[in-house]
């Protein structure tokens, strides 16, 4: 019987881990509502993507902090490849410009899997809610600052022993890159 318990608790924790094909659907979805760029990405010579900032509430809370900084490692681990990808494409093209890119921690509340087995849904949801800020280096103009917010249901996460709460991080890691792939090369509409 102990046996069947632990298998069954496995199997839900597995069914609840990231599924990169959700995940991606989910990340054009989001990137469809947020406003493109006043320009295509591919006009900068170069891109800079900038340490993660935190919001001083972020900031006087150590726990989220740390997450803040998980967060940041996997956006560098995502969006770093498809930054040099750009960079090798473009030879010597480019305005001349660099793309300051900034993600910033508003907001930020993601519940421990300790939590979630101990009091479950009563913990409430857990979300992220950051700001990634295009700045163009020659003009200082900030080109986009979509905001990107994500929750994870308490129910989800108490069913899941805290996995939705864990892969909010992915979800927004997922969104910022796609974000900035779409934008590349968008073209604009010619109303503007």
């Amino acid at each position: 019987m102990r046996f069947y318990a632990i298998a069954l608790l496995a199997l839900t924790v597995a069914g609840c881990a990231s599924d990169p094909a959700r995940r991606a659907a989910v990340a054009e979805v989001e990137v469809a509502r947020l406003a493109p760029p006043l320009k295509p990405l591919a006009e900068f010579r170069d891109y800079d993507l900038k340490p993660i900032a935190m919001s001083t509430g972020v900031l006087t809370d150590e726990a989220k902090v740390e997450v803040s900084k998980e967060l940041e490692a996997k956006i560098t681990a995502r969006v770093t490849p498809l930054l040099e990808s750009w960079r090798i494409g473009k030879g010597q093209t480019g305005n001349g410009s660099v793309l300051i890119i900034e993600p910033k921690v508003q907001e930020l509340r993601v519940i421990s899997g300790g939590a979630r087995f101990f009091l479950g849904a009563m913990m409430g949801d857990s979300y992220i809610d950051i700001d990634v800020k295009l700045t163009d280096s020659a003009t200082g103009q900030t080109i986009a600052n979509p905001r990107v917010r994500r929750n994870a249901d308490a129910w989800g996460g108490a069913w899941s022993v805290g996995a939705t709460d864990r892969n909010l991080l992915d979800y927004i890691t997922d969104i910022v890159h796609h974000y900035l792939e779409v934008n590349h090369s968008f073209k604009p509409s010619s109303g503007k």
